[in-house]
């Protein structure tokens, strides 16, 4: 790779790039490490190697994942856009709290060679251990590692600059994020667009109703509505699934994945938005899909996340009373956990499985 690196801090320890590349031959040859620690060591090696890029795997949220190559100045150049949106600094703690297998990780990887930032790292979960740090500058979380970590209010709220991506904020969560004095910011990308090209701010003042484009960045719609997506720093178009409504040539409004569309009577529902609306009022992680029906093409049903015994009755009494009748799950499904994937995102397609094994 053709970039020079001075250095970087991880865990508290400065390294040349050349010290870097023996401390982590030199870790994976000792196999001491687990194997979440032993990938962020075989990135970097891999990261500093002479190929000009890097193959990463899709999230495969809604499909069999893709193998695909990523340009490594493209990562770089993403990395750059977002050290200077967000003003990240070499004197900051970042928190890696995120897997490496996916570009989010990755992502904060190369944000710390960059920005020369102090990146610490702990074992990938669904509830970061935040109370163990003085001091975070910066991180990078999915919306469950959020749920997670909200509720205790004073340790979340010593994150300075917070960035959330890879599936939908409920909307319960959202409004206790817009109380908080952290700058916080819900992201747009893919592992395709190296990481976010978007942010909309959710905390605070100023808070935005729309997603704003990075420098570098152009946007369209095809004729599906969904988004595509042009970077000064990608080779290709990419053209997303997402369906979004453009206010402009720099914002734009994310709506749902054009693949998880249910058409249930003629009627088309974004199973995204009912999701927020229906976990807005019954205040619980939900789900939503669609399964084949005779009568209507396609069935609504919602999945429902809770340790404790529903009576669904009682959920769809006051899901009826707040929604239109079209919108209204034909069958609610109590589930201790919704399955998910190593990106901590909702796995529709498995949710699809437990459907066939339940014969709804």
């Amino acid at each position: 790779m053709n970039r020079k690196f001075q250095g970087a801090t991880f865990n508290n320890k400065y390294f040349t790039t050349e010290a870097l590349i023996a401390y982590s031959e030199k870790e994976l040859a000792s196999g001491l490490l687990p194997e979440w620690e032993l990938k962020i060591y075989r990135f970097l090696l891999t990261f500093f190697d002479d190929k000009e890029y890097v193959e990463q795997l899709s999230s495969g949220t809604t499909g069999i994942p893709k193998n695909f190559k990523l340009s490594k100045s493209a990562m770089i150049q993403s990395a750059q856009n977002t050290i200077e949106i967000l003003g990240l600094k070499p004197e900051d703690n970042a928190l890696l709290c995120l897997p490496i297998d996916y570009i989010a990780g990755k992502m904060m990887v190369v944000r710390a060679l960059l920005a020369g930032f102090n990146l610490i790292w702990e074992e990938p979960s669904s509830a970061p251990l935040l109370q163990n740090y003085d001091t975070i500058d910066f991180c990078a979380m999915v919306p469950m590692q959020v749920y997670n970590s909200i509720e205790n209010r004073e340790v979340f709220k010593s994150i300075g600059t917070l960035i959330i991506g890879g599936s939908e904020l409920r909307s319960d969560v959202k409004e206790l994020i817009g109380g908080l004095s952290n700058t916080i910011y819900e992201t747009y990308g893919m592992a395709e667009t190296c990481s976010h090209i978007a942010l909309r701010k959710i905390s605070g003042h100023n808070r935005d109703e729309s997603f704003k484009i990075l420098p570098g960045i152009s946007i369209f719609t095809d004729e599906r509505n969904c988004l595509r997506i042009s970077a000064s720093y990608l080779e290709n178009e990419v053209v997303t699934n997402d369906v979004v409504e453009l206010i402009d040539d720099t914002r734009f409004v994310w709506k749902g994945r054009y693949d998880n569309l249910i058409n249930s009577g003629g009627i088309k529902i974004n199973p995204e938005q009912l999701e927020a609306s229906i976990s807005k009022i019954i205040g619980m992680e939900c789900a939503v899909i669609g399964v084949a029906d005779k009568k209507l093409g396609q069935k609504v049903v919602l999945f429902v996340e809770s340790v404790q015994k529903l009576d669904t009755n009682d959920l769809e009494l006051l899901i009826k009373d707040k929604l239109p009748g079209f919108h209204v799950p034909r069958k609610i499904v109590v589930v201790k956990q919704l399955p998910r994937n190593k990106s901590f995102k909702t796995d529709r397609l498995k949710l699809k499985e437990l459907i066939d094994r339940k014969d709804i």
